[in-house]
């Protein structure tokens, strides 16, 4: 299938720039301008799920060799995997009206197990559920209230321990021992797509910035640190915009030895917002600032020392770019083959031979998966699905491709067939065919 483009160009990520300073301006504009371009370019006689003739679409039932379930279920955000280390089982979210339900499909023992229900949780990253690296790939977390607590829940599903920690995660360590934890209250009162509208007494909105941040949580001992705090963020090569701003820190995602970790500092205030790309050891030390161009969105580490990162770097504007962590140093990734596509969820395969990444709606409402190969260049489109209009705005179902241990196979979410729902891509046929 090859790749016939329909995406926003150079023109439109431009004027959305100039834009930047008027948010609710640009969310209107925006809105109406993807409205005429559908009406113009929509392929009403088009397949909703176009595939690759080389790639097998299943449901997670399906894999498992279960009967098809009925309703809407998805995993969650692109920085986890739903699979277990030894590919028998799937975690993701069913969603029970304002609550979800954590779900591990057995693929071993031809079961659906409920671990459990949570009230706390967001459709574009769910309660966070994941898999804790390092513990015998047998042990789940997800976050979840307990005694009027906001914290996360951890589950031996081989025994059916259970344990509540005070403190929500964001991110496991590779070791499996620590994590870090946020404040998703914070994020829920500054307006984001991925807080927790839950009152809860150790969590509040409104925490001084000194008192608010990234925590360092011993998962074994249950305890504790705030390691970088909003303070020491906003005294860090202050702008002038960040004057009255309300600020928050999101998206941590470690190195692949643990070693460091990379965020996100954000802020909104009377000049629109902004975001900054940080990357620090795991234990908050040897700070270092590595985008400040105003715009970042999604990144993903190769290794240790290098990040793939879509943002703005001075002139050279918006695109993927390798970042070297140590320098500060960054090289475009695939201009005019990958970036014509905008932004989108990247990551790396486990051999680290291939990106996979998606991009938002085009102007007939579909959404791409794609592979690039960084050593060639070589961009190969998996599949294309569409993206109705009652899945729009905060109610979106990204792709948020996710890669299976074995690097054999992909996980996305998505609303084509009108639910929102997760689904399994076999993409052994197509790299046997490379």
């Amino acid at each position: 299938m090859g790749i016939r483009t329909a995406s926003y160009g150079t023109l439109e990520r431009r004027l959305a720039r100039l834009l930047d300073r008027y948010p609710r301006v640009r969310s209107l504009v925006k809105g109406v301008y993807q409205r005429l371009n559908y009406a113009l370019h929509a392929r009403r006689h088009t397949a909703a799920c176009e595939l690759h003739p080389c790639v097998d679409l299943l449901t997670p039932a399906h894999w498992a060799g279960l009967p098809e379930m009925e309703g809407e279920w998805f995993f969650g955000y692109y920085d986890k995997s739903p699979w277990s280390l030894d590919m028998q089982k799937l975690l993701y979210h069913r969603l029970r009206g304002r609550q979800v339900e954590v779900i591990v499909v057995d693929r071993s023992r031809r079961e659906i197990r409920v671990l459990g229900t949570t009230s706390v949780w967001n459709l574009q990253q769910g309660s966070q559920a994941m898999w804790l690296p390092a513990r015998g790939g047998h042990w789940v977390a997800y976050n979840d209230v307990e005694n009027g607590q906001l914290g996360c829940r951890l589950i031996a599903i081989t025994d059916g321990t259970r344990r509540f920690i005070p403190w929500p995660l964001q991110a496991a360590h590779p070791n499996g021992r620590e994590a870090i934890a946020l404040n998703y209250r914070r994020l829920h009162a500054a307006g984001t797509e991925y807080g927790y509208a839950v009152c809860v007494a150790n969590f509040t909105g409104r925490e001084p910035l000194d008192r608010d941040g990234l925590w360092r949580i011993d998962l074994e001992g249950g305890n504790a640190e705030l390691v970088l705090s909003l303070s020491q963020l906003t005294a860090n090569e202050p702008r002038r915009e960040m004057k009255g701003a309300t600020h928050y820190v999101n998206h941590v995602i470690y190195s692949p030895s643990g070693r460091s970790m990379v965020f996100m500092h954000r802020w909104h205030g009377h000049a629109g917002r902004f975001s900054r790309l940080y990357v620090s050891a795991s234990d908050g030390r040897d700070l270092r600032l590595l985008l400040d161009q105003r715009m970042v969105s999604h990144y993903h580490w190769e290794d240790d020392e290098h990040l793939l990162v879509w943002g703005r770097a001075g002139d050279a504007g918006d695109h993927y770019y390798r970042l070297d962590v140590r320098t500060g140093y960054g090289t475009i990734m695939g201009a005019g083959v990958l970036d014509v596509f905008g932004d989108g969820h990247p990551s790396y395969s486990p051999d680290r031979r291939w990106i996979v990444t998606d991009c938002y709606p085009d102007r007939a409402r579909y959404q791409r998966l794609l592979l690039f190969e960084a050593s060639s260049g070589r961009c190969i489109e998996v599949g294309r699905f569409l993206a109705p209009w009652a899945f729009d705005g905060a109610h979106r179902c990204d792709l948020h491709p996710r890669w299976s241990p074995d690097g054999k196979w992909i996980s996305v979410d998505s609303a084509h067939d009108g639910l929102r729902r997760n689904y399994l891509l076999d993409v052994t046929k197509l790299f046997e065919q490379l």
